[in-house]
């Protein structure tokens, strides 16, 4: 493997996992609402910024994971 590919690797990698470290929040916050409240700030808002946070991430991959598959003139 060249340089390049151990790069964008790392990329996709740290990509992935952001995707589900917000994910994992998002869900944990619709989970037991009771013990969850208290335990992040801001609850509502740390629920809907993650969530949506996840579903750009996942787009972001989407498109640029397309893009490297799709055959270029």
């Amino acid at each position: 493997m060249s340089s390049a590919s151990y790069g964008l690797a790392l990329i996709f990698l740290g990509a992935g996992c952001a995707l589900g470290w917000y994910a994992n929040r998002t869900i944990a916050a619709h989970g037991d609402v009771k013990s969850t409240k208290r335990k992040l700030p801001g609850y509502r808002k740390a629920r809907h910024r993650s969530g949506v946070v996840a579903i750009l991430l996942a787009f972001a991959l989407f498109v640029v994971v397309f893009d490297l598959i799709r055959p270029h003139p």
